[in-house]
Formats: structure tokens, sequence, C-alpha cells
């Protein structure tokens, strides 16, 4: 099947909506129809950046303590900051890039629980940096 070419970004920004909205009603995980629909809104801030700003989303310093759940088994983590598009981690063991974690955050009020890709690992002092691209987030409480 041949789409025809996309003519402007409103071309291209509708076209997603329509895949998310078709994948939501078809057998699509959630999370992947999440991360459609984040996808887009990546790319509206992208395009609205300016200057030398190169991130998509402004982090914000955060602590707190969280597990990062990666196959099955919970890493402790620190929360070092965060912004709307992830998560800056201080972990104590080496986690793989590109693989899909869950990160389990317990508040005093509510629960977080986000789910994304981790984008890189690199070793900090005596443990490691961790960078999670978020694709999908709930907050219970």
């Amino acid at each position: 099947m041949t789409e025809d070419p996309v003519r402007s970004f409103d071309d291209l920004l509708a076209r997603l909506d329509r895949l998310a909205d078709a994948a939501e009603q078809g057998s699509i995980d959630p999370v992947i129809t999440d991360y459609l629909r984040m996808t887009r809104d990546r790319l509206v801030r992208l395009r609205e950046r300016t200057g030398e700003e190169r991130r998509l989303a402004p982090r914000e310093e955060d602590r707190g303590k969280g597990r990062l759940v990666v196959h099955g088994v919970a890493y402790p983590v620190e929360i070092v900051d965060r912004s709307a598009t992830g998560f800056g981690l201080r972990a104590f063991e080496e986690l793989t890039p590109e693989t899909y974690a869950r990160l389990d955050i317990d508040g005093e009020s509510e629960e977080e629980i986000h789910e994304g890709l981790i984008t890189y690992c690199r070793a900090e002092g005596d443990g490691y940096r961790i960078g999670l691209d978020i694709a999908s987030s709930l907050r219970i409480g």
C-alpha cells in the first residue's frame, strides 16, 4: 500500500492522530498507542524549540527513590531529575541501554508508574547514571 507524501507538519500530525486512533481501536498494546501519542507531542515540542535549547523539555531537579523493573527484576534507583519526557536516575547496577523498563515510585499521597526505554547508562562515581525515556505514565492516588 502506497501512501501519499506528507505535505506539511500539520498533515504529519493528522496522520499520527489517525494512526494512534486506529491502533487504539485494534488489538495493539495500550503502551504502544501511548507512545504514538507521546511521539506526536514530542514532534510539536521539537518544532517549538528556540535558540540553543536542544532538549525537548527542560529538566527539573527532583529527589526520591524508586524501583526500575527490567525483565521482571527490580533495581533500586534514586531519582536525580525529571522532565515531561523522561527521568534522570542513579543506580548501583549497570543496565543495558535500549531496554524497556518500568519505573515505580511510591509517594506519600500517590504512586507513579512510568514505562519507557533506557536510553543510556554511564558510570558515575560509585554507580551509574541512567536516562529513561517515558512512553507511558500512570498516577494512582
